[in-house]
């Protein structure tokens, strides 16, 4: 038997009823091993965050980039900092993840959505199943999330591993916002394949697309699960 697993997962989009401005339901899961040691990467991120009066502070992917929401009036300066700092933890780590990605039609109900979520998280799921059972013990964590996801996620783990643990956890841990990251960053990227181009907002902070695509989306490709 191997070591644990856990199973960090969040999204980006919502069940409801299509909008063209993002037409996108992202599900990351990122996977940490519990063997895996993460005090050394979280004590420099700390540090490095601390450098820049945000020591402890719970990063939030798409508004940093935006400046909006809580990051509304804190300069582009200090918001690139703090991200080069987490894309940073996000390489070092150690960690992986898997990005699920559907794009929702204009006729797409919410069970329509779900089942075609389902139908790209399950093959997964089957291809890695053995590798997964190799390790003693699984537990997945969702925050409070959207409820369809969190009984897809309960449903489709059930349904292949026995006692697999089920968590609600905050989004304080640096793990949860990788998963975010992940998912903002891919969107991203999506965004990019379909419309040829990011907002004002996006370009400004990234410089150009060819900077994002280098600086930003390079480095994640290489924590990506590798079957």
């Amino acid at each position: 038997m191997a070591s644990g697993i856990e199973i960090f997962i969040d999204e980006s989009g919502d069940f409801g009823q299509f909008d063209a401005r993002c037409p996108y339901y992202i599900v990351t899961m990122v996977f940490h091993e519990t063997t895996c040691l993460l005090f050394s990467h979280i004590s420099e991120l700390e540090y490095r965050l601390s450098l820049i009066g945000l020591e402890e502070h719970c990063i939030h992917s798409s508004p940093a980039v935006r400046g909006e929401r809580e990051y509304h009036g804190i300069d582009l300066a200090t918001r690139r900092k703090m991200m080069s700092c987490f894309s940073a933890f996000v390489r070092k780590s150690g960690l992986s993840h898997k990005c699920f990605f559907v794009e929702k039609r204009p006729s797409d109900t919410e069970s329509d959505t779900v089942a075609r979520l389902r139908g790209t998280i399950e093959p997964f799921l089957s291809a890695n199943e053995e590798r997964l059972m190799r390790y003693s013990q699984m537990s997945v964590s969702y925050d409070k999330g959207q409820r369809p996801l969190l009984q897809l996620i309960t449903e489709i783990f059930a349904e292949r591993f026995h006692d697999v643990r089920i968590i609600k956890m905050p989004v304080i841990s640096r793990i949860f916002q990788m998963a975010d990251y992940v998912c903002t960053m891919n969107r991203l990227a999506f965004k990019l394949r379909h419309d040829g181009c990011l907002s004002k907002s996006e370009t400004r902070f990234f410089g150009n697309i060819g900077n994002f695509r280098k600086k930003w989306l390079k480095s994640l490709m290489g924590t990506e699960w590798r079957q």
